[in-house]
């Protein structure tokens, strides 16, 4: 009622009934109409050059202007013009400080930072400076010096954001847009100083100036620099126990940059210093995986609202404050400071320009011209004018609207004027110009988007739904443009170097060799891009953790501004290797450790040793030994006191008992270990305490008769401080826990090297089957291949070293990344559900607080984990998984092999005698490329110049697999990197196990199933680089199956019942047109029927339906039998069978049947 009566009588104002309530914050329609506004013109302006903040300041203008005339809006718009700048300051600054900082790439900005240092604090003093010497001889109001400075500090600071918001997506180098951004955020930082020194100077003269510059200074940066480097800390230590909860990750960045700005203010530091080292140590890695794009989006657009609000409250203080007081002179005094400002600048940055080219990235006259006239004076110039303008100072009452106006339409004319002509200037300077390596890299990348339009039209056309669709129309509306264009020259030139549709060879030898340069370091740029990219995908997937993923993108990082530098694992080393002092550290407390903890000697029979032995050996008497230092502690510290002398002869006699304490501790010690005891380093320690002790007590009685001299009591005073090294004995207690601590901190160390190096290689992998479509030259495309494949195999023996000196943390990484994979397709599948109306929101909500229970327990996993035994192994085989009989046969026949470093295992061109499971150690492989069953003449015709293949296997990896199944010689010589232990099988024992374990699935069908899927996972990541096959094998797992196609038999395929069919091994021939095809490849689905040209050809098919009939083992034998040629009965036709692989085949049911188990294995 009380609410009702309130809204009534507000509705009867001055005797008049108003329908509309007239008491209400309006101040709140006009924030949020000013967003609304801002999102109009930005929707609007979306395309146009026209800044929308200068039309949102005319806004605010015209706000002003309108509350002259309407009594009503008067009021809302003088309380907004009379705005605490404290308020303006604490409400806009964090935005547009945090975004900038943490947009801004720290690894070029730490290469970069002497020059941005010189241009943010001995650059923006001599701009200040100089403005304020013109200011003060021009300005007509006879403005003294200081309040000239004053002015000059005002207009000489710029905005990071607005600065670089027209040039930062043009193609210009984020090295100019790094300098150009962070001389912005440490010249506001300089700002707040040089402005509050010079604005108390005006205000409140004083003569301790040089004190409050060195307060200041302290303060301003020293200080909020280590405060925020301290926040930062906080902040990802926060972070870090926040598992995929974003909204939490963005209240948490939202709140501190407030609360780190407030209180740096509020103590006398640099809020903006803080913020700015808060934001360079955090990135996108700093978040959990997925969050970092939302974080990204959410700052831009408090960001953008910020400015908004500014500009519209900066309109309204101008034409509230400064209009009544305009004259056409002072139109002519601002057109005069604007070209001053610009000229300044440019003079500083001239000047600057020798020590600039010298520092960092070096510099040039180019990027001085785009540093000078991207200078765009925003929020800092406008909040000080603002806090100028609301001064209640008598000293500056006269000045301080003309302040306003001077700064507040200066900043305007950068913003109207250099913010539109910029990206022209850069244009014209040739700093963005699409050079023709980029233009080839985007041509390539058009051509690729086309192919892949063509293949989905020809998959539609066959889609009953669409197929009588328009294609003529579809065809057109689908058609994309090159972006670029070329003039006839580099048309021609891209035709000449494009590749021939024939042989895949380059048509272009006319290329010059700086033209190839070129293009390698486009190729070189692009691939540290995707680099970086599989690098995050590797952090969101959570197989990667934060350290390691920010090592690696900062290592890709830091080689992007380096012509011809590329990543490699020896420089990837020097990121993680430590300096050996903390493994020294541990290594030596260890060696005390060992010698005093449970080290017993035997009891000598002797009647006075052995109970000698028997009380030092007591848990007790360690317990005396500590409670007596403890104890002697005490008359140590009073005798640093004033005493009188009854009290010092007291002390004197306490420390004649504790030493004979010592002393007697020590000769039980030594009777009870004997001659053990004068080589432990505890013994030695305590001995020298006694020794000490004993001097100590001498040099005081020497001393005592005769006449105290200065040096005699200097003495007297050491030994008493020396006295404190008792204490030490206390370590006993300390080190062992120290101990552990540090082999925490060196497991942690050691955990993120391997998955840095892990990271690498994986990156290595992903990028390799890029290559040829980043490069778009042959030649180059092989020139990267073989760098990068070298590349990977350091980075593999890296990682089989490791196992090999640390395999428990290395098992206990394997282990949690085998966790964290599982549980990451755990959250796809519960996504599948969701989507397809399975799942509804409330068990989706439980399901997933489930699997990020599960997530957040990684973090309870042992950091070391015992490697498995040679038995655990075994079990661990895929093709022996719960297999209790295949087990048992193979453990009474397996025997365990011993190599020692060097050893041979494997000679190439040799027929293996068995298969080896490495248990411990690595292996090297070197020879030529697995043919996968291809001819050895065929392959050399299509291979004339063989490429060596070089590989690494550590323990859980088997060798010889392939070779074995198919009685073939090895394709490569297996050598010992390091110790080796392997359970080796025989290969008549294999056999034999063949025709034990017929029963569907048959163990050797599962090899070749585990076989293919290993094959076909690199097939497809080879030729569809661009997708993400690991949830996909996942998902198709239950319905593929292995298929043996005999020589000369023909069988049918995609009949509408496949996916895919993928040669594993072997070759085939297209019936319908001659074309062969060699293993590894993926069947094109033109192909409808194939014959088998290989003694031994497999084909892997991926079925489309998820129902599969369960058949007699008796037909699954058909399917697994290792002797039999076909699979089923065939029917001859012409000298050759023909057999079909469509669902209603008996064949392709039984295959189906035997994966079924195969499946469940894998």
């Amino acid at each position: 009622m009380s609410a009702i009566n309130s809204s009534s009588v507000e509705t009867k104002l001055d005797g008049h009934y108003h329908i509309i309530g007239m008491r209400r914050p309006f101040i709140v329609l006009l924030v949020f109409v000013s967003c609304a506004v801002g999102a109009l013109l930005r929707t609007i302006l979306k395309k146009s050059h026209i800044p929308i903040i200068i039309i949102l300041s005319l806004i605010g203008v015209l706000l002003g202007v309108v509350g002259y005339f309407v009594k009503e809006f008067r009021v809302l718009i003088e309380y907004i013009a009379e705005i605490d700048p404290i308020l303006f300051l604490h409400m806009f600054t964090p935005v547009i400080i945090f975004t900038a900082a943490f947009e801004m790439d720290f690894y070029i900005f730490r290469k970069s930072f002497w020059q941005i240092f010189l241009l943010s604090v001995p650059g923006f003093l001599l701009n200040c400076t100089l403005i304020g010497v013109l200011t003060y001889k021009i300005n007509k109001y006879n403005w003294n010096w200081l309040i000239s400075m004053l002015f000059g500090v005002i207009v000489g600071t710029t905005d990071p954001i607005l600065s670089v918001a027209s040039v930062k997506n043009i193609g210009l180098s984020k090295i100019v847009i790094n300098l150009i951004k962070g001389e912005s955020l440490f010249s506001d930082a300089t700002t707040a100083i040089v402005f509050e020194l010079f604005r108390d100077l005006v205000s409140d003269p004083h003569t301790e100036v040089a004190k409050e510059i060195i307060i200041k200074l302290v303060l301003k940066f020293i200080a909020s620099t280590i405060f925020g480097f301290l926040s930062s800390r906080i902040v990802k230590y926060w972070l870090s126990h926040i598992v995929n909860d974003g909204l939490t990750e963005v209240i948490l960045s939202f709140s501190m940059t407030y609360l780190i700005f407030f209180i740096a203010e509020w103590l006398g530091m640099s809020g903006v210093i803080s913020l700015t080292v808060l934001g360079l140590l955090l990135d996108s890695v700093s978040f959990s995986p997925g969050v970092d794009e939302f974080i990204f989006r959410f700052w831009a657009m408090l960001t953008f609202l910020a400015h908004v609000m500014i500009f519209i409250i900066i309109g309204i203080v101008i034409a509230v404050k400064t209009f009544p007081y305009v004259t056409i002179r002072d139109l002519f005094f601002i057109l005069t400071l604007y070209l001053a400002l610009i000229l300044i600048r440019g003079l500083v940055v001239l000047f600057l320009s020798p020590l600039l080219s010298r520092l960092g990235y070096g510099f040039n006259c180019r990027w001085g011209a785009v540093i000078v006239w991207s200078g765009m004076r925003a929020t800092f110039t406008l909040n000080m004018a603002l806090g100028i303008s609301q001064s209640k100072d008598p000293g500056i009452a006269a000045m301080k609207n003309m302040i306003l106006l001077y700064a507040g339409t200066a900043s305007l004319m950068t913003l109207m004027i250099n913010s539109t002509t910029v990206k022209k200037l850069v244009t014209t300077l040739g700093l963005c110009n699409i050079t023709l390596p980029k233009r080839m890299a985007m041509y390539s990348a058009v051509q690729r988007i086309k192919e892949m339009e063509a293949n989905t039209c020809s998959m539609l056309k066959l889609d009953r739904f669409v197929a009588d669709a328009n294609w003529t129309v579809t065809e057109e509306a689908i058609k994309i443009d090159y972006p670029y264009k070329f003039d006839m020259e580099e048309a021609s030139q891209i035709v000449r170097t494009l590749k021939c549709p024939d042989c895949n060879t380059d048509i272009s030898d006319e290329t010059t060799p700086q033209q190839i340069a070129d293009i390698l370091e486009e190729a070189r740029l692009r691939l540290l891009t995707a680099q970086i990219a599989s690098y995050q995908k590797q952090y969101h997937t959570g197989m990667l953790n934060q350290d390691a993923a920010q090592t690696l993108i900062g290592a890709a990082e830091s080689c992007v501004d380096i012509r011809g530098k590329f990543m490699n694992i020896h420089e990837v080393k020097t990121y993680w290797e430590s300096k050996g002092l903390l493994v020294s550290f541990k290594k030596l407390l260890s060696d005390w450790v060992y010698n005093v903890k449970d080290e017993k000697s035997k009891p000598a029979w002797n009647e006075i040793v052995k109970p000698c032995h028997y009380i030092v050996f007591m848990d007790e008497f360690e317990c005396t030994s500590y409670i007596i230092t403890l104890l002697n502690l005490i008359p140590i510290l009073i005798d640093f006191t004033h005493l009188d002398e009854t009290y010092i002869k007291q002390l004197k006699i306490c420390n004649y008992y504790f030493i004979s304490l010592y002393i007697l501790e020590a000769s039980l010690k030594a009777l009870a270990m004997g001659k053990a005891y004068i080589f432990h380093h505890w013994n030695q320690f305590e001995l020298v305490i006694i020794i000490v002790g004993l001097i100590d007590i001498m040099i005081i009685n020497i001393f005592k008769p005769l006449h105290p001299t200065y040096h005699m009591i200097k003495t007297i005073r050491v030994f008493r401080i020396i006295r404190l090294i008792r204490v030490l004995r206390l370590l006993k207690l300390v080190i062992p826990r120290l101990i552990n601590l540090l082999e925490k901190q060196t497991n942690k160390q050691l955990t993120v090297r391997y998955d840095i190096a892990k990271g690498y290689v994986q990156g290595e992998e992903d990028t390799k089957y890029l290559i040829e479509q980043i490069s778009g030259y042959e030649t180059i495309s092989k020139e990267i291949n073989k760098m990068m494949e070298n590349n990977k195999q350091d980075g593999m023996k890296e990682l089989g070293l490791m196992q090999r000196d640390y395999p428990d943390i290395v098992t206990a990484v394997k282990t949690k990344q085998v966790v964290q994979t599982v549980l990451n397709t755990a959250t796809e599948t519960l996504k599948v559900l969701i989507s397809s109306g399975i799942v509804d929101k409330n068990e989706e909500a439980k399901l997933q607080k489930m699997i990020l229970q599960k997530k957040k327990n990684l973090g309870t996993l042992p950091s070391t984990i015992a490697p498995p035994t040679a038995e655990e192994v075994l079990h661990g085989i895929s093709w022996l998984e719960n297999e209790k009989k295949q087990i048992e046969f193979f453990q009474k026949r397996a025997r365990i092999s011993y190599y020692d470093y060097g050893t041979i295992i494997y000679e190439e061109h040799k027929m293996p005698e068995g298969i080896h499971l490495i248990i411990s150690g690595m292996t090297k492989l070197c020879g030529s490329s697995p043919r996968y069953g291809v001819a050895k003449d065929v392959y050399e015709r299509r291979n004339p110049k063989p490429v060596p293949y070089t590989d690494y296997l550590v323990s859980g990896a088997i060798i010889g697999e392939l070779n074995c199944l198919t009685k073939q010689e090895m394709e490569y010589t297996v050598t010992c990197e390091t110790t080796v232990q392997t359970c080796f099988i025989s290969m008549n024992d294999l056999f034999e196990a063949f025709d034990e374990f017929l029963e569907c699935p048959s163990l050797e069908y599962k090899i070749w199933f585990k076989l293919a899927l290993d094959i076909t996972i690199k097939a497809f990541k080879e030729k569809l680089a661009y997708q993400d096959w690991s949830y996909k094998t996942c998902i198709k797992l239950p319905n593929v199956y292995v298929m043996d196609v005999p020589t000369h038999s023909k069988w049918d395929i995609y009949d509408g019942t496949m996916d895919d069919v993928i040669l594993v091994h072997g070759s085939v021939q297209d019936c319908k047109t001659p074309q062969p095809y060699f293993a590894p490849c993926i069947l094109p689905k033109t192909c409808y029927q194939v014959q088998g040209t290989a003694a031994v050809t497999k084909l892997l098919i991926v079925r489309t339906t998820t129902t599969m009939k369960r058949k007699s083992s008796s037909r699954c034998s058909n399917a697994c039998g290792r002797r039999q040629a076909t699979i089923g009965n065939a029917e001859e036709t012409d000298g050759s069978s023909r057999h079909s692989l469509n669902s209603d085949s008996v064949q392709g049911e039984t295959a189906m049947t035997s994966t079924e188990g195969a499946a469940r294995m894998v």
